[in-house]
């Protein structure tokens, strides 16, 4: 059973918009997943552009979202050192316009809420 799945069970039945949330809960999935919708990426890659989640975050997001068979994985052993590639599936694609829908209302909400796109000097504060 999918990693969401077992975390979306409410009242003895399956919610499927918990099993939504719980595929895109987790600090670093949805950077990792806008970063892979762009398109393929080898997990140095990944790391690379996210340069505050360490390896061992990173590892356990990318797995969790496997699990949930919202990304594949691709070993290239043929080539030294080995080398991981991570892509969208079908049902991390059809997520998309979905991701693409959040973000736009979550940029809605923080402009009419007064918050600016830049966190960094109000958690200071």
């Amino acid at each position: 059973m999918e990693h969401a799945v077992r975390r979306s069970v409410r009242h003895d039945e399956y919610c499927p918009l918990d099993t939504t949330l719980s595929i895109l809960s987790g600090k670093w999935k949805s950077i990792i997943l806008c970063r892979l919708m762009q398109g393929p990426l080898h997990f140095g890659e990944i790391r690379r552009s996210i340069p505050s989640c360490s390896k061992r975050a990173l590892a356990m997001q990318l797995a969790e979202l496997e699990q949930d068979r919202v990304i594949s994985k691709e070993i290239e052993a043929d080539r030294m050192p080995v080398r991981t590639l991570y892509r969208l599936t079908d049902i991390g694609e059809s997520l998309v316009p979905i991701i693409r829908q959040m973000d736009e209302w979550g940029r809605d909400y923080l402009q009419n809420s007064g918050y600016s796109q830049k966190a960094s000097s109000e958690a200071a504060s």
